[in-house]
Order: C-alpha cells, then structure tokens, then sequence
C-alpha cells in the first residue's frame, strides 16, 4: 500500500479554540466539538456566535491533546474547542474515504501520550494514498452513517451516570495490584519448549503482540502464574502503557506488567468493563508519568458497572479468543 503524508491530501488547520464555560448551552444550536473520544467529538451545543463563523461540515477533525488523535467527519457545521485541529480535503473525496482516513489517523494513536501531543508532527503522519484506499471502502455507502450523526443525541441536563448514585472509587478499592517479575529473575525461551512453558507477557498496546517469550511454570513461584480471564494493565512502555486487558491465556506477567485481582467475585463482563474504564485513563499517563504505584491505585472507577455489562452475552467474546489461543 502506497503512503503519503496527511498534508499531501489534507489543508491542516487550528480551529477556532473555543472554551465551552465562555459559551451558552443550546439543544438546538450548533455542535461543539472538543478533544472527547465520544459521540463523534460532539460535547455539546451551543448557541451560535456572530462574530465567528462556524467551521464547515465535511472536514476532519484531529484531537492534538486530550484524547489524543481522536478523528471523526463532522456532518454539520461546528465550532471546536482547545487542542483541535481540522483537515479540509485538497482533492474530491467523498465521505466515506474520509470516514476511511479518520481510522487511518487513529491508528496513530499509540504514538502519542498527555505528554507528547500531535500537533507538530500531524501534518507528517504517514496515510494510504487515495489511490491506495481498499475496493470495500469504495463500496460501503454512509447514507445511514450520515444521517444518525445528523441527528446528534441530545444532551441531558446533567451528566450520564454508571449508576443511581454515580459512585466513584479508587482502583484499589476494587483490586489488589500484584506486581510481576524482572526478566533478570527468570530464564526465558523464544520457542514453547513443552506444555510447561507459558506465555512471558510485556507491556504492549494489543495484547497479540504481549508475548515476550516462554518461561518453565515449574521455576516460577505460584503467585506469579496468573489463568486466563484475568485482568492486568500495562505500566510502561512508549506508547502503550495503561493498556488494560483481560488475558486469553495463562501467563506471567513482567515487571512493567500489573496484575488487577478483584476483592469481590467478578464475571468476564466486569473485567472486560473495568479493562476498558482503566484504558480510558492513558491520557493522563506519558513515557515520563508512569501508572504505577499510587498513581495506578489511585485511578477513579466505577464502583459497580451498569446493568448492561452485567447482563451482555460474552458468547462471541470468547470465541473470538480462540484466535489468540491458537498462537500460544
């Protein structure tokens, strides 16, 4: 697949840098846009200003900080908050190879962190040339995509809450934090010798790619060897610390590996639902502010998880491990 950079097919521009508190709030005004990885960007709507002229429905926009390369195609007008920028094709494009883009720019994401935004190096990222975009795109039709986000969900008077209560915690409230062992303390192979030899895990942004090497089960202490389904978070690592999994396979877990052991009787839903609440917390996190120690205990989750969780049929999910297990 032939690339280019986004500046070759994209005008890369600051918006409007707006601040929500300076703003009235409007059901039916026009869309604010900021740097949230939620409802296509969308936080709000405010009443229009007369004096600033709302960015164009069709562009890109880009969260430089925050939740950081965010991308999504604003299907009416907008204005955007901090932090955010906005791509403008310089060729004919339609919308669904710009929808094709917006994934191509958040697959950037492990690249960035709090501490190290994308607004220099944005126009440089590395895209599919148009010519390059897969037949599948060309064939989708966002007629149906187009016309939900038109229709933007209102927004309620007060926060959406987990529960009736809305009753956070810190993560050692829910888990005890077990930490894993130093390479220099176990003795590793490339190859899975026997049936004895278990997956060695690293930090990693996608837990296929976790496996460091194999380590004999028989020469690790009990405590340290950890069945599957259990819940661990990444705590370094550039670009993929924070990344919170629910493990396919037994392991043990390295020194830059946290496992989460729940304090109440948890169903795979929960781990799942508390892997992604612990992921969601990265952008606070950088290459130089690890998770680890306090900082990791002290992250704020739900105490319970909605009854939607609970009630989710994790059938597929399951299945959809064999996957990963067929390569252990």
């Amino acid at each position: 697949m032939k690339t280019c950079k986004v500046s070759k097919l994209f005008f890369v521009r600051y918006g409007v840098n707006l601040e929500l508190n300076a703003l009235i709030r409007d059901n039916s005004g026009i869309h604010f846009v900021s740097r949230t990885a939620k409802n296509n960007g969308v936080s709000a709507k405010v009443k229009p200003l007369s004096y600033i002229e709302p960015l164009p429905a069709g562009t890109i926009t880009v969260a430089g900080g925050g939740s950081v390369m965010e991308a999504f195609l604003q299907m009416a007008p907008y204005y955007s908050g901090r932090d955010l920028y906005y791509l403008t094709a310089k060729v004919p494009m339609t919308n669904e190879q710009k929808l094709f883009y917006c994934l191509c720019l958040r697959a950037n994401k492990y690249k960035f962190s709090y501490g190290r935004q994308s607004n220099v190096t944005l126009p440089d990222l590395q895209i599919p040339t148009l010519d390059s975009i897969p037949d599948y795109v060309k064939a989708f039709s966002l007629q149906k995509y187009g016309e939900k986000l038109l229709r933007q969900i209102a927004f309620p008077e007060s926060d959406l809450r987990y529960d009736q209560t809305g009753r956070t915690v810190p993560l050692d409230r829910l888990f005890t934090v077990v930490c894993g062992i130093p390479s220099s303390e176990v003795i590793r192979s490339r190859v899975r010798q026997n049936v004895n030899w278990i997956p060695y895990i690293r930090p990693s942004y996608r837990q296929e790619t976790s496996i460091d090497a194999y380590v004999n089960r028989n020469a690790i202490p009990s405590e340290k060897v950890f069945s599957a389904q259990t819940l661990y978070v990444s705590t370094d690592g550039q670009g993929s610390h924070t990344f919170s999994y629910v493990s396919t396979f037994e392991f043990v877990p390295n020194s830059n590996v946290a496992v989460l052991m729940p304090k109440r009787e948890m169903g795979l839903q929960e781990k799942l639902f508390y892997a992604q609440c612990i992921t969601n917390n990265r952008y606070k996190f950088s290459y130089g502010r690890k998770p680890k120690g306090e900082r990791l205990k002290s992250i704020l989750l739900p105490e319970y998880p909605p009854d939607y969780v609970i009630e989710y049929d994790v059938d597929n999910v399951v299945h959809g491990f064999s996957g990963v297990l067929g390569k252990v």
